[in-house]
């Protein structure tokens, strides 16, 4: 499955030894999956152990007690050194977290210690696995080197393990060969790819994963172009050139907006070379991310700009007038009048749907790239990028006739609603971005000493001379 053929996850961690993708970072993991991850440790001929971030034992099988000679009571809760010389035990420690911090492994010949004292030599191989919260446990399996029919045994499990693991994973996660010939995949890419009208019979073991990611990337539709960029990143992988990537995409469906995560990672150690191909479903986190972003930029009342997203605005457009000096922008301060009276009057629910109306009617006049914010109680300020002095005044004029013809109608009763407005340049001289909004708050200041429901501008050099346009005038006049 392919960014463009609807298939999705997040890249798995692998595991060296076996071959393949060991447990991810994962919080949705079910009852069900762990009841089945304690049937097969408990009836696991190889010894099995669960292993907290701590160090300490979580669980042993019975194979693993009668390795070393203990009874379960003996290990459960006493750290996992307990079985190492003084010497290795801090090392193995350190290793232990490492592991879990996917900072390295721990698979390998260890030399240990039975009850009895006897020095045994074993295989280990580990498994990062979920265990309370956020919290990862490590999963080891050991064999005695010297019993050989164990280590196949050994062999054996530790694939129809990793299988069971991988099947549990909501990821959808394929192995696939240097060639791109699948030649493993969890229950999970099988279920989405039905579920998602895909050719599963072209998705399963020994189907060219690489033909099908080639075939979605030779469209001319949208999301090929996520296509191509997919299939570059995971030609480098097959031929060794990089050993991992990530690439997040959308893959919407008519009924949903959905994005996923696909990651690629080469398996180390692995011979012939194996590749893990993971998608895992992003959208709750994306669509959270929509969420805050919403709630961090945008004012709760009224639904345009809040203060911080609308000076964040200001000092983009004011960097860009600085590499471009021959630009002009606008600022508008814009203020409703004799607000506190209706506030006093019908109450703050009145009060606030007018915020909300006056919003409503400058928002409908605002081109794409103007940003309407509101930077006090009953006070709004507009950005007008590539906008001259003479735009501005049309616009405000035309603002202050429309909010002034369409009273709000509130609880059975019209409001009359007006506003004063201040207009100012942004220039590539201001030393900041703010000292267009001083100017065009004195402008707005002096639209209403001029007695509301009127623009006025600031000009340069003009003092306190600006243009003004009153309620009862129909065109700009000059004081």
């Amino acid at each position: 499955m392919t960014p463009s053929a609807a298939h999705s996850g997040e890249c798995s961690e692998t595991d060296a030894a076996t071959g393949l993708p060991s447990a991810p970072q994962d919080r949705g993991r079910t009852a069900d999956a762990l009841r089945l991850m304690d049937q097969i440790i408990n009836r696991s001929p190889v010894g099995v152990a669960v292993i907290d971030q701590e160090g300490l034992f979580r669980s042993v099988n019975p194979s693993y007690c009668q390795m070393y000679g203990y009874g379960p009571e003996e290990l459960l809760g006493q750290v996992f050194t307990m079985l190492l010389a003084p010497p290795q035990r801090e090392r193995a420690l350190g290793l232990h977290r490492d592991f879990l911090e996917q900072r390295g492994d721990m698979d390998g010949e260890w030399e240990v210690l039975r009850r009895d004292g006897a020095v045994l030599n074993v295989i280990a191989r580990c498994v990062r696995v979920p265990g309370e919260g956020d919290r990862w446990r490590r999963l080891v399996y050991v064999v005695g080197i010297t019993e050989r029919r164990h280590m196949e045994l050994a062999i054996q499990v530790s694939q129809r393990f990793t299988q069971s693991v991988l099947d549990a994973l909501t990821a959808h996660v394929c192995v696939i060969d240097a060639q791109g010939v699948i030649v493993g995949v969890n229950r999970a890419w099988l279920e989405f790819a039905a579920g998602n009208g895909g050719a599963v019979s072209e998705l399963r073991e020994g189907a060219n994963y690489l033909s099908v990611c080639e075939l979605a990337s030779s469209g001319s539709a949208s999301d090929a172009a996520e296509a191509r960029q997919f299939l570059v990143l995971l030609r480098e992988v097959l031929a060794g050139h990089r050993l991992h990537f990530e690439l997040e995409y959308a893959c919407h469906s008519p009924a949903e907006k959905r994005w996923f995560m696909v990651g690629v990672s080469r398996i180390e150690a692995s011979d012939p070379p194996r590749h893990v191909v993971a998608h895992d479903d992003v959208t709750a986190l994306k669509l959270a991310q929509e969420s805050l972003r919403t709630l961090a930029t945008t004012d709760e009342l009224t639904g345009v700009a809040n203060r911080r997203s609308f000076m964040h605005a200001l000092g983009v457009e004011f960097e860009r007038l600085r590499r471009h000096p021959s630009l002009q922008c606008c600022v508008l301060a814009l203020d409703l009048d004799h607000f506190k009276q209706v506030n006093d009057t019908g109450g703050h629910a009145a009060g606030d749907a007018v915020l909300r109306h006056v919003a409503a009617v400058v928002n409908g006049h605002t081109r794409v790239g103007d940003v309407l914010g509101r930077t006090g109680g009953e006070e709004f300020t507009m950005l007008l990028p590539d906008t001259a002095l003479g735009e501005a005044d049309a616009l405000c004029e035309r603002l202050r006739l429309q909010v002034s013809m369409e009273p709000l109608m509130f609880d059975g009763h019209s409001i009359p609603v007006t506003v004063s407005i201040g207009i100012a340049l942004l220039t590539a001289t201001d030393i900041a971005a703010g000292d267009a909004l001083v100017r065009a708050d004195r402008s707005l200041y002096e639209a209403k000493i001029a007695g509301r429901n009127a623009v006025r501008r600031w000009v340069a050099g003009a003092g306190r001379r600006s243009m003004v346009t009153q309620r009862d005038v129909g065109s700009p006049t000059v004081r």
